[in-house]
This record gives structure tokens, sequence and C-alpha cells, in this order.
């Protein structure tokens, strides 16, 4: 898009080039009054050494990341408390990320969820990545974050670490073999490449059959085939100075979307005349140069993002007649440059960061639908209608930030943070309609309008320590959505929705010594959302736009804890409830829906898991993972709403030296569910049957 600030955003990039400067880590006055866990005589890869117990934030290392079956971006529900996502398995496409209430739109809203990679923030959600490869750490920061990130992220940041090179070769290579005829390959290797070079290289293939059966195909429907890299190189010319050149990609090639009708009597078994396909390619490029100085230090972080999906072809009506298809072409490039200052850490002195982020990004699309319509009086039988609808959609930001963390005593520290946010955003957009009966048909105008908008964004908190066992954080914060264009409607005010405020709050108490084999925390949170942002159809049309609910609340509770009651037994657990219901909204048909719970945000989430070490090689986990009650749609109508429902993994593991089996299983009691529901097509994705299979590993 052409860009409204006064620069433009190859001089944010030369900035970035030549700019050096390492990060410290988050404020010493955060991290000294976390609950860090105790190390056990165990091996390594168990281990649940150094995991901080904080309010607002969850970490899981590779360990438990396995432990839960978190393989890929879309299996994330419940690794924190209310953290949920809502999929149809299409790898990020029109995926939805709920953290404590706040979510994106299907399609065209800005992310609630951010997503960092080693520093690099991710575009949509559409176009996150999904394979997680060589993950060192997994961390959730719940609640608005845009005061201590560039990327805004209003609903909280997932922020994912890659593990960085050692001082020597080292490499980590797995394969699997289970249900459905799964099979996959990761690699990792990292090392030096000279006194001051490392890299870091990691590739994973996977391949499995589908879970639902077309019965008029007679084949496997949702196949699923997926390759995925990243590298990196690591130069260190000085002592104060560290240098990064990152790319990853991802290359997926699906089959149908995993969609099967809600009105039949096996939610694994369709008789659709076309079988339909996802292909998306994903490609990420970095720098970060980062420099010490005396009084602190720079990071400049440089990059280009790459997502395109060729085709998303989709069987509307699922069944053998050729009644309604979908096809979708779609691509998205973002440019991002961050520049940050942090202070130097340390304790009992004012710790502060300050940044500059820009962010531009251009989503292009070629729509088709094709569906027949029902005879009437005015339409004549075998009337097929065709709708092509061309768009793109540009946004771009700038943002200024800064916190910092102010001791006030020994045992209380002040935080305050404030983000300056010019956005804007444009559309061009026309759409074609005809049939196969050459009936001239009315033909919706051209759309191209603009809009740009300023914000301001502020969190107060303070934390105090009561005991060193025993710690209480409050804050408050004032967060921002931004406004946009939806690209299903030629109408200018619909096609136009408006920004989501929110004032969100929270208080908690983080309890256990500093040193100690429990530790945990407790949280209760209650936000006001105004303009809340959600999707919905437009009544006697096919348009589908992103609407704004005048009120919404947020209300809930989080709990973990992580507890090793002897040396070789620990015990992780993350509780979530929310309640978050609209408080002043109308639905399509005008009607007062007050009350009603939001779509896409269920009322609890749990994950729990305990790991035994039993000597000689021999270990064993166990998890439960599980879901409250979630609506998909605004009037939560039962039949488009799921249960409650739980889920059970579990592995046994024996290693040798550097090798290690393992056998394991997923969804053990075979529990059936819906993991994301359409209520326009009367479809929903069934979640994963339970899945056996067998690991080996080697590790040098």
């Amino acid at each position: 898009m052409t860009s409204v600030f006064p620069f433009s955003r190859l001089a944010l990039a030369a900035v970035a080039a030549i700019t050096f400067g390492p990060s410290p880590g988050r404020t010493a006055a955060a991290d000294s009054r976390a609950t860090v866990m105790s190390p056990f005589k165990v091996e390594a890869e168990f281990g649940v050494d150094g995991l901080r117990i904080q309010n607002s934030q969850s970490v899981l290392n590779a360990h438990l990341l396995a432990q839960h079956g978190v393989g890929q971006l879309q299996d994330v529900s419940g690794a924190a408390p209310n953290l949920y996502s809502s999929h149809s398995d299409t790898r990020g496409f029109g995926d939805v990320l709920a953290l404590r209430g706040i979510t994106n739109s299907i399609f065209f809203s800005a992310p609630g969820v951010a997503l960092y990679i080693d520093d690099v923030p991710a575009g949509s959600v559409s176009a996150y990545p999904s394979t997680l490869l060589d993950v060192e750490s997994f961390t959730v920061r719940a609640g608005p974050q845009g005061t201590d990130y560039g990327r805004n992220a209003p609903g909280g940041v997932i922020d994912l670490k890659t593990r960085a090179p050692g001082g020597t070769h080292q490499g980590r290579m797995r394969l699997d073999y289970g249900s459905f005829n799964y099979s996959a390959v990761q690699a990792s290797f990292d090392g030096p490449l000279g006194r001051h070079l490392g890299y870091t290289a990691s590739v994973g293939v996977s391949d499995h059959d589908g879970y639902i059966q077309n019965t008029l195909l007679r084949r496997t429907a949702d196949d699923r085939r997926s390759v995925a890299g990243r590298g990196a190189l690591h130069w260190r010319p000085d002592a104060g100075t560290q240098l990064r050149f990152g790319v990853l990609f991802e290359k997926i090639d699906d089959d149908a979307t995993r969609l099967s009708s809600l009105l039949g009597p096996d939610p694994f078994k369709v008789a659709s005349d076309l079988n339909g396909s996802t292909s998306i390619e994903r490609l990420q490029l970095s720098f970060q140069a980062k420099r010490k100085f005396g009084w602190g230090s720079l990071v400049a972080t440089t990059s280009r993002q790459q997502w395109d999906l060729d085709p998303s072809l989709t069987d509307l009506d699922l069944s053998p007649l050729p009644l309604g298809i979908s096809r979708v072409v779609q691509s998205e490039q973002l440019w991002t440059q961050e520049i940050r200052f942090e202070s130097t850490p340390g304790p009992g002195r004012l710790q502060w960061r300050a940044g500059l982020f820009y962010a531009d990004s251009d989503n292009d699309g070629r729509a088709m639908r094709q569906f027949a319509v029902p005879p009437s009086a005015f339409v004549p039988p075998g009337y097929v209608q065709t709708e092509r609808t061309n768009y793109g959609i540009g946004q771009e930001s700038l943002a200024g930030y800064a916190n910092l963390d102010q001791p006030l005593a020994a045992k209380t520290t002040l935080r305050l943070g404030v983000r300056l946010e010019r956005a804007s955003s444009d559309i061009d957009r026309s759409k074609v309609a005809t049939n196969n009966l050459g009936f001239p048909l009315p033909q919706e105008p051209r759309l191209n309008r603009s809009q740009d908008h300023d914000d301001v964004s502020a969190s107060a908190g303070i934390l105090h320590t009561l005991s060193p066992a025993l710690s209480l954080q409050a804050r408050t914060a004032w967060a921002h959505k931004p406004e946009g264009f939806s690209a299903f409607s030629a109408s200018p005010a619909l096609a136009r929705f408006g920004g989501e405020r929110q004032w969100a709050n929270e208080v908690g108490l983080t309890f256990g010594p500093p040193k100690s084999r429990f530790g945990g925390s407790v949280l209760a949170y209650w936000t006001t959302i105004d303009g809340y942002q959600f999707e919905r159809t437009v009544p006697n049309s096919t348009d589908y736009v992103v609407v704004n609910a005048n009120e919404a609340t947020s209300r809930g509770l989080e709990a973990k804890f992580m507890w090793s009651p002897v040396e070789r037994i620990w015990w992780d657990f993350q509780l979530g409830y929310t309640r978050t219901v609209f408080e002043d909204h109308r639905d399509a048909a005008g009607a007062r829906i007050d009350g009603r719970r939001v779509p896409y945000v269920p009322r609890l989430t749990l994950r729990t898991g305990v790991t035994c070490d039993f000597g000689r090689g021999f270990s064993a986990s166990a998890s439960y993972a599980a879901v409250g009650r979630i609506d998909f749609d605004e009037r939560n109508t039962a039949m488009f709403s799921q249960g409650s429902y739980g889920l059970v993994n579990a592995q046994l593991r024996y290693r040798a030296g550097a090798w290690a089996v393992a056998i394991h299983g997923q969804n053990l009691l075979d529990q059936n569910y819906r993991q994301f529901i359409n209520p326009e097509i009367f479809a929903g994705s069934p979640g994963a049957p339970r899945r056996l299979g067998v690991q080996l590993s080697y590790e040098f």
C-alpha cells in the first residue's frame, strides 16, 4: 500500500541494517520475584529447571510441549489459561486465537493474540507459521502487551524462542510412525562455523492419511502433507555486537478442509462430489542486529514475510450433488522494522525499554463461490449462480512504545507503559456475478476506500513482595485493535468496521519460595470491551463482514502451579475460566442478545500433566486437556455449540545413551468433539480421533 507516513520503510530498514545491540531479558525486577523451579536430578530433556511461575505468563519447554501434544501452533489450546485455538485443520487459514476473551475474526480483523518467533513478529493469524521446529521455550503473556512489544497485542503475545548455536556441533533427529499412516522426520543441527560465526538449521517433513472418509469417492478426504524448515547464521564480530540472518519456510499440500455435516450420523464420513484442497506456502526472511553500550543496548530487527494460499477449494454442501463450491486464492506480504532501546538490567534500579515499530502489509485475494439457487416463482429450475470477488486490502502502522519499572521501595516496583500508534487501511474491491442461464444480473459497484486513525494505549501496575514466598501484582491497561475493511461486501457502511477498545484489569498472587519444589499463581481479571469485533453473514445475501458489538465484558480466573513431591516426579497444572458475554448488542435480525456468550471463547481451559522418571532410562508421562462449552454463533444456538470435553495423552520412553524410543498415544479415550463449526453451511470440523505411535530419536 502507499505509505501515509513522512518516511519510507526503506529508511527504517537502512537504520536497522546499521545499528547493533544485544537484547537483555525483560526487567530484573520482574524476574527476581518469579518462582524459579529448583534443579531436579533427572535427564535434561525432562527437567522443568528454570521455568518461572508468574501471573499472566506461562512458559513451556520442549518436554512440556511434547507431553501435552503441542506439535503445531493449532494445538495450543490450554497451553496457557484461557488460551484457545479454533480451526478446521487448514494450517492457519481461517483460524481464531482467543486469549481472555480477546480474539481475531476469521478473515479480516487484526490479531488479538500476537505471535513472535525469535523477536520477529508475524502478520495475520492466517499467515502464522504452523509447524513448531526446535522450540527452546514457548511463552504466553496474557493481557494487553502493546506497551512492551512493537507489534500491537491487545489480548496477549505468544513468544517463541528457538535454540541458539552452541560451542560444539550438536544434532537431534527424530522419526515418528503411527495411526492413519502417520510418518514424520525432524532434524535439527547447530554449532560453530568459525571463531565468531555459528549456525542453526532444522527441517521437518510429515504426512498422514485423513481422518474423514469420503464414501462417494472411496478415499480419505483430508490427507495432510507438509515440509518446513528454519535456519539462521549468527555472527559475533566483537564482544558487544551480534548479527543474525534468519529464514523460515513452510509448504503445505493438504486435501480437503476437515469438515463434515452437523446433520450426518458420523462426523468422520462425508459423501462429497468434490474432495477439495488447501495449498499454502510461507517464507520469512529476517535480519537482526544487536549492539551493547554503556547505558544499555539497542536492537534492530527487519523482516519480510510472504504467505500464499493457492488454493483453498471447499465443497460447501458436502453432498454428492454439485450444489455449492468455494475457491479462494490469497496472498499476504508483510514488511516489519523495529528499533528498540533497553537499559542494562540490574537489581534495585530503574529499568526501561522504548522502541519504534513499523509494519506494512498487503493482502490480495480472489474468491469464487458457485451455488445452485432453489427454484421459485422468479428462479427457474437448474439455476446456478457464480460470484467472483477480487480484492486488495492494505494495512500500515507506525507505533512508538515505552515502559519502565521503577522501584519505589525494596519490595515494591511501579510499572508504567505507553503506546502511540497511527494505523491506516485501504480496500480496492470488485465483484462480478454470472449464471449458467445467461440471465443479466445487477452488478455491485467497485469499492475503493481508505481510512486512518490515531490511538493511545497505556498500562500501569504494581508489584509488591509480601514475603520471600509470596508476591502481589495488580495491573490496569487500555488497549485497542485497529479499524479495517471486510472484502466480501460492496456496501461502504458494511465493509468498514470500527476499532475495538479495551479496559483490562487484573490482580493476582504468586506463591512459593524462590527456590523450591512447589510454586504457582492465582489471578482474577475483568475487561470491558467497546466495539467488539467479530464476523457474521449479512441476511438475504452472500456477504460476510466484520461487525462491532457495542459492548462486551470478559471476566475470569486463572490458576497454575508446578510441583515435585519427590525427586523423580513432577506435576504441572494450568486452569482458566472465563465468562465473555455481550452487554449491549443486537443480532443480524435486530433482536437484543445481551448476556449471550461471545463466539469462539470457551468457558474453561485446563491442561495438566505428570512425568515420572523411573531410572535406568525409563520414564513415563501423561496429560489431560479439557475445554469447556464453546459457542460458534452470537445467538448461542445449541446446534452450533460444542459441549465440554477432555483429552488424555500418554507416553512411555526408554533412553540408552544418545538413543531413545517412545510409545505414545493421543486422545486415548477417543473423545468425539468439534473444534470448529460453520453455522452457514451446517458443518463442523471434528477433532482428531485416537492415535497411537512410536518415536525413535538420536542426539549427538
